[in-house]
């Protein structure tokens, strides 16, 4: 009897062990879940758990899906099991999971498939006090990070705004003195040729003068085109023209402006072109690198231009026999305001090729260059036809005629 009331007694707190370890265990189960439901759901982010053994306990939350990482995710499935992360990633993970399991907690950023993160880690300890896993929130924090970096653009464009004012105020200051001093040096000079016989000096005087003027005009339409450019004001309006003639009408409106002795060697195999492209912007393009081809030439040198047609695309070259680009300093000549260390004693803005480049551009064509120092510099810029304009002789003549009469 003793030994069966013994038995009985062990039994009955064998079944009380058993309900405790079921209800625990019921517990257990409602604890994961829960934990589990509110990962899975975690707004804008994502959850990670991941033991001692770098072994995977928890992966949940709406980014997961987003992300496409849900298919190759599981729990108990190892770091090194996930293959759609480089070995390179893995390894930064590693050592962040390395660094929480030591006890720290971390916060940083990282970038992944264009979305932005913020990451949060903690040590999990378990009933003894000992850390037996990683925790780690990822927090999706791309649109701030789209606030954040429009802020950004916008002081740097503010920061760009304010170092163009100071620029300009400095290049003002200095570019505007030569002219103004030689326009009012010469207006003071006709001033005292009254007499008769000396037409020929006041003359000199007056392109004096008109050369200065359209020096400043020059320098004023480079800032006003780079505004306007900073702006998005600019507007590519093309329509169709005969770019051989219209190049030769440039080359002779512009020939005054030319340093004494230079001389401009056209040539070409094509009688005429029609291309569709901004009349405007082009003739900007080629006034510049003319003036340029002269500026930094001596006087009484040859400046070549080109035309060649390449199948859907007209290439212009201009060449001078200039003091050349230096070659460690070429990389940077389509800066704003760069100007290369020979050519600081000449007048200019720095302004011109930047502006050229972007105007290019817009026309769907692209600009490149050749140098050597003391030798010269061969400027090209290649642009798409896109003529629309039927190849019939008397049609051709109809559209030479109307672009001599209303465009030039």
């Amino acid at each position: 009897m003793a030994t069966v009331q013994k038995l009985v007694k062990t039994n009955l707190n064998l079944e009380d062990q058993i309900l405790i370890t079921e209800e625990a265990e019921k517990n257990a189960l409602k604890s994961k879940a829960l934990t589990t439901a509110i990962a899975k759901n975690f707004p804008k982010g994502f959850i990670v758990v991941v033991n001692n053994d770098l072994e995977l306990v928890l992966a949940e939350g709406e980014a997961l899906e987003q992300l496409g990482l849900k298919p190759f995710v599981f729990e108990s499935m190892t770091l090194d099991d996930i293959l759609i992360f480089s070995e390179e990633r893995k390894t930064i993970i590693k050592e962040d999971i390395s660094k929480t399991l030591s006890g720290k907690h971390l916060s940083f950023e990282i970038e992944y498939k264009n979305r932005y993160f913020s990451v949060n880690t903690a040590p999990l300890f378990d009933e003894n006090n000992q850390i037996t896993n990683a925790l780690m929130v990822y927090n999706d924090i791309s649109e701030q990070k789209e606030i954040e970096f429009s802020i950004q653009n916008a002081l740097n464009k503010e920061k760009e705004l304010n170092e163009l004012k100071s620029r300009f105020v400095s290049m003002a200051s200095h570019e505007f003195r030569t002219p103004l001093s030689a326009i009012q040096t010469s207006a003071i000079l006709i001033g005292k040729l009254n007499e008769l016989g000396l037409e020929e000096k006041r003359k000199k005087y007056v392109l004096r003068i008109e050369k200065n003027v359209n020096h400043l005009v020059t320098i004023l339409n480079d800032f006003l085109s780079l505004s306007k450019l900073e702006e998005g004001k600019i507007r590519v309006l093309k329509e169709d023209f005969d770019i051989v003639y219209f190049t030769k009408t440039i080359i002779e409106e512009n020939k005054i402006g030319l340093k004494k002795g230079h001389k401009i060697c056209f040539s070409t195999t094509i009688k005429s072109l029609f291309v569709h492209l901004d009349i405007k912007l082009l003739r900007h393009i080629i006034i510049n690198l003319l003036s340029n081809a002269s500026k930094y030439s001596e006087g009484n040198t040859t400046i070549g231009f080109n035309i060649v047609h390449n199948q859907d695309k007209v290439l212009i070259q201009i060449t001078d026999q200039g003091i050349g680009i230096p070659e460690e300093e070429q990389g940077r000549l389509f800066e704003r305001f760069f100007r290369a260390k020979n050519a600081n004693n000449i007048e200019g803005t720095g302004l011109g090729l930047n502006i050229a480049k972007h105007y290019t551009e817009l026309m769907g064509g692209t600009i490149g260059y050749k140098s050597r120092l003391n030798v010269g510099t061969t400027f090209w810029i290649e642009l798409p036809i896109e003529n629309r304009i039927m190849r019939f002789p008397f049609i051709e003549k109809q559209k030479v005629k109307f672009f001599n009469e209303k465009n030039i």
